[in-house]
């Protein structure tokens, strides 16, 4: 399912006792999640906001569960960053998004469409508006990617004057899982308030190695830009700042001991982040909440405390544990809204998924924001009545890879239990992380350890009134083996292209890689990395052979493959499209929407002309939910209907569906009209502007010098903005206008323009004695088609000047019985058969 961020490929340490069985592991999702705007109404039902100001985590809970199963529009998301406007409206941001409605029975259908980020308007206690690009029917992404393949998801936002400012990381796709995707950089997205019009799309000059827009927190003359660094298994805090809250201005880093404008300066600050988190200034301190991802797979939301922006932080305080991970869920990207939280409490959201497929679809409540409260600040027990701290603590490797760890007893009058703690030196882990849960005996066992990895241990004692401080730190390289090959490998095929697989679980395993081989092209796929023993491999081709293995991935390494497994590919054809309507347009054509099919699915629209009884128009090829039907007869009718393609072939056409097609003549004149006579006889050349630039325009003309007083339409209609008229008088001016036509007529005409067309005037005439009694001339053609008329005159006589009466059509002409000792002048003009053109420059020679 595309709706999964790239979840990490490293395991949780759990944590098994000395006493009892082993607990359960603990989940963490930790990766980033993130035309024409569609704004959709939706209706849901009112939550009375809770006296004394903001709402409970409860309601808003239980308003997106509303939301998503009523509104028919929006079904599931996850990100979840809000934005107060300046009217009072509250933005809710989201990344991945499953819009359209939920079957009744709760769960997604396949079918359901799904863009890679949207938003969703609150007003008041109530939810609005579903906001996304494209259209209802064919939805795409409120912030759209140029390239194939590339996509966004959203960071934080704010409000700069008129201006929604979204802060949004570009992904792209680096193999077939949709775990597979690198981040490119960041860019700004800008939307001009109040109607959330998309204005522009503004990469940023920074690096990828961080992605920008974790958390926005504005304090003092600054608004401080929080982001995410990937290393590895570990994540890592980062901070900018920007001049008041424009985050067009100057962008300075973090290093540590000051600020640059060099992003490749920025610090690591805090080690445990996710890719979003949230950070709340409260009673001049600042808190920042994340769901722990120190432990990778935690179920924890922590908060970290420090006196200024860029820390140092400290902590981890527990916050709450995120039930969601009892049932096999992904819980990841922790939030603040102190916008809507109540005196008092921090009010943090989270999002939760599931690594198969087959889970989301099958229960549509999975993929949405839980809401959850706490108190803060904290209250702080008295260090009198914290039960004493374990006076010393030792760790050994033990023989499946685990620390074995101990400590002498704590002797008090309560009933202590015990708490280890972990740090994973090697990877840069800055605090401390709680493992497994509190142990009533003195020794623990610590699992889900990487093999060479360098951890340091400490254990407090936690009593009816608090928890200890830590004991001394204990120190050990781990030494873990790679794991078995899962056991027990079985593929079923669905029936939408899908394979779905089922292996027996490995010890002190959490992920497990699932590769496939297309047995008719040999070639060999990772499909993804999976967090329990199950998983769905879709977007298969119908009919073939898949082999599929999977492999345990460990602290130790990865394990061999599993003995293969085959299946065979079933893709059954679509059904036909639903709510197919058809509306005719004023120009002609007709505009067909119909609801998408979801991925993988291309359409074909038939046509056929009711009216002339002709039979059905070859299909056109629509990628989308839409089409525009064109070269439609005036007041004809037609008859559509639409079916759905996918690798199993075509499904069931639509039912028809008719329209009428009817054009309105143009009603706007053409603007701009220049004329310029053509360097050809007898043409003028015409350019304009018009409000159909590709469609079918009138030309009309009169010959002023004539005397005519009508205009005269030319037979032939141009398509386009330009126009040559050809057959006019050289040395007549004419007048011109043009309307836009269609098939219902022309429009309005343009305001008037006049040219005249003028011959071409010969070049580089000469002359010279030939002859007795000749003289030679010779000239440049003036063009093709034209023939040319020579002058001449005796000037020794005194002679005016007379035209040779026959016309030469070469550029060469003999003069003959000149009189000798004679000088003579000639100019030649050139001609069309009815006008001569302007004389040339007279040449002289004196006859022989």
């Amino acid at each position: 399912m595309t709706s999964r961020r790239g979840f990490l490929v490293a395991v949780a340490d759990t944590g098994r006792a000395a006493v009892g069985a082993p607990r359960p592991a603990r989940w963490l999702l930790v990766a980033w999640v993130i035309c024409l705007l569609a704004a959709v109404p939706a209706g849901a039902p009112r939550v009375a906001a809770p006296a004394g100001g903001g709402m409970t985590a409860a309601r808003l809970t239980a308003l997106f569960d509303d939301y998503g199963d009523t509104s028919g529009r929006w079904n599931g998301a996850d990100r979840t960053a809000s934005v107060r406007l300046p009217d009072g409206r509250l933005l809710w941001l989201f990344s991945d998004t499953f819009l359209g409605p939920v079957n009744p029975d709760g769960s997604r259908p396949r079918t359901a469409p799904f863009v890679n980020n949207s938003a969703v308007v609150q007003q008041a206690d109530q939810l609005g508006e579903t906001v996304h690009g494209g259209t209802a029917e064919d939805p795409r992404a409120l912030v759209p990617a140029a390239t194939a393949g590339e996509f966004h998801w959203v960071g934080d936002a704010t409000v700069a004057g008129d201006t929604l400012q979204v802060l949004v990381n570009r992904y792209r796709r680096t193999g077939a899982s949709p775990l597979d995707h690198a981040l490119l950089g960041t860019a700004l997205a800008t939307f001009a308030l109040p109607a959330l019009t998309p204005t522009g799309l503004r990469p940023l000059p920074l690096d990828a190695r961080v992605s920008w827009g974790s958390a926005l927190l504005r304090d003092g003359g600054h608004t401080y830009v929080y982001g995410t660094e990937s290393a590895g298994e570990a994540r890592f805090a980062h901070l900018a700042r920007v001049p008041g809250d424009d985050l067009t201005g100057r962008w300075e880093f973090w290093t540590g001991a000051g600020w640059s404008t060099d992003d490749r300066a920025s610090t690591r600050v805090l080690s445990g982040v996710g890719t979003s988190y949230g950070v709340q200034r409260v009673d001049g301190r600042y808190v920042l909440v994340t769901q722990e991802s120190n432990l990778v797979f935690s179920a924890d939301l922590v908060a970290y405390s420090a006196d200024a922006p860029t820390g140092p932080f400290t902590g981890p305080d527990y916050l709450r544990r995120a039930p969601e991970t009892d049932a096999g869920h992904l819980v990841y990207d922790a939030d603040l809204h102190p916008d809507l939280a109540r005196p008092g409490k921090l009010l943090v959201s989270y999002n939760v998924n599931d690594v198969d497929d087959a889970v989301t679809y099958a229960d549509a409540g999975v993929y949405r924001p839980r809401f959850v409260e706490v108190d803060w600040p904290r209250r702080r027990p008295d260090r009198a009545d914290l039960p004493p701290v374990p006076s010393a603590l030792t760790a050994r490797p033990g023989a499946a890879g685990t620390a074995e760890l101990d400590w002498p007893p704590v002797r008090a009058d309560d009933e202590l239990r015990y708490q280890v703690h972990r740090r994973d030196v090697s990877a840069g882990q800055t605090h401390f992380v709680r493992i497994g849960e509190p142990a009533s005996e003195p020794r623990f066992s610590a699992d889900f350890l990487v093999n060479g990895h360098d951890y340091e241990f400490r254990v407090t004692t936690v009593g009816r009134r608090g928890e200890s401080g830590p004991s001394p730190v204990a120190r050990m390289t781990a030494t873990v083996p790679p794991p078995p090959p899962p056991g027990g490998l079985r593929a079923v095929p669905g029936r939408a292209g899908d394979v779905g697989l089922h292996w027996a679980p490995v010890p002190f395993v959490q992920l497990y890689r699932v590769q496939q081989r297309d047995l008719s092209t040999g070639e060999r796929t990772t499909v993804g990395t999976f967090t329990g023993t199950r998983a769905t491999v879709e977007l298969l081709r119908h009919a073939r052979t898949y082999e599929f293995t999977v492999v345990a991935v460990g602290g130790g390494g990865d394990s061999p493959p599993s003995v293969p497994v085959r299946a065979t590919a079933v893709v059954t054809p679509p059904a036909a499209p639903a709510g197919l309507v058809a509306a005719a347009q004023s120009d002609g054509t007709v505009r067909l929407t119909w609801r998408t099919l979801g991925r993988g699915v291309s359409y074909r629209v038939y046509r056929r002309d009711l009216t002339t009884g002709a039979p059905v128009h070859p299909p056109a090829v629509e990628a989308g939910a839409g089409h525009l039907a064109r070269h439609l007869e005036h007041g004809h009718e037609y008859e559509f209907t639409v079916s759905a393609v996918n690798g199993g072939g075509e499904g069931a056409r639509s039912t028809p569906v008719r329209a009428r097609a009817r054009f309105t003549a143009p009603a706007t004149a053409p603007r701009d009209l220049r004329a310029e006579a053509e360097a050809e006889a007898g043409s003028v050349e015409l350019t304009w502007r018009s409000s159909v630039p590709g469609g079918w325009h009138r030309v009309y003309r009169r010959d002023v010098t004539a005397g005519e007083t009508d205009l005269t339409e030319d037979p032939i209609p141009t398509q386009g903005t330009r126009a040559v008229v050809a057959g006019l008088r050289n040395g007549h001016e004419y007048e011109f206008r043009v309307a836009a036509m269609n098939q219902a007529g022309a429009g309005p005409p343009s305001e008037p323009v006049r040219a005249t067309p003028r011959l071409p005037t010969p070049t580089g005439l000469t002359a010279s004695a030939a002859g007795t009694g000749e003289a030679r001339l010779s000239w440049r053609s003036a063009g093709p088609g034209l023939a040319y008329r020579v002058q001449l005159r005796d000037v020794t006589a005194g002679e005016g000047w007379r035209t040779d009466p026959y016309p030469v059509r070469d550029t060469r002409h003999t003069a003959v019985l000149l009189t000798g000792g004679h000088d003579y002048q000639f100019r030649v003009v050139a001609t069309d058969g009815t006008d001569d053109g302007t004389p040339t420059a007279p040449v002289g020679v004196r006859v022989r």
